[in-house]
């Protein structure tokens, strides 16, 4: 069953490279990095349109909104051990996939007026908040990456398979 279009697994490592691209190896400020942000920022409208347009069930964002019922009903059924093999996100990595567009869309935003708005170049506020959410944005990578472990590990599903290839 294919799970995640093609549209989906190209973002999703487009966002990846750049992301860790302007993280890691590019400095704020220069050229790249703006650029590097600007690419990110289209990633992310293009995210957003498939995600209300689209076609792929599994991507469209009302299939996947995280509700607290839901986030409840999925911690419950995880130490029931129960193997849930919902297609698509479950409630804590709907959680995640929204917390990712916030993030986006702010550092694009502040990197955007820490950047191009004259007032705005060198305020405290700007700079610091775009460097906290980053770092927060790395972090949630990370416990993203260990929870596709872990849950595929718990499931026996290939979460990291199907991001390849689509399908599961």
């Amino acid at each position: 069953m294919l799970i995640w279009d093609r549209l989906v697994r190209s973002w999703h490592w487009c966002l990846v490279a750049v992301v860790v691209a302007n993280y890691w190896f590019l400095e704020g400020g220069d050229d790249l990095h703006n650029y590097a942000g600007y690419a990110i920022f289209a990633l992310m409208i293009l995210r957003l349109g498939w995600g209300i347009w689209g076609r792929n069930p599994y991507a469209l964002l009302k299939s996947f909104v995280p509700t607290p019922a839901a986030i409840r009903k999925h911690l419950v059924e995880l130490r029931a051990g129960l193997k849930n093999h919902t297609a698509g996100h479950n409630p804590l990595g709907a959680l995640f996939i929204f917390f990712v567009f916030f993030a986006i869309t702010y550092l694009s935003v502040t990197g955007w007026l820490h950047e191009e708005v004259d007032a705005l170049f060198g305020n405290d506020f700007l700079q610091n908040s775009h460097r906290w959410v980053s770092d927060a944005l790395m972090i949630a990578a990370g416990i993203h990456l260990t929870a596709v472990l872990v849950m595929q590990k718990l499931t026996g599903t290939p979460l990291i398979t199907t991001m390849i290839t689509g399908k599961r």
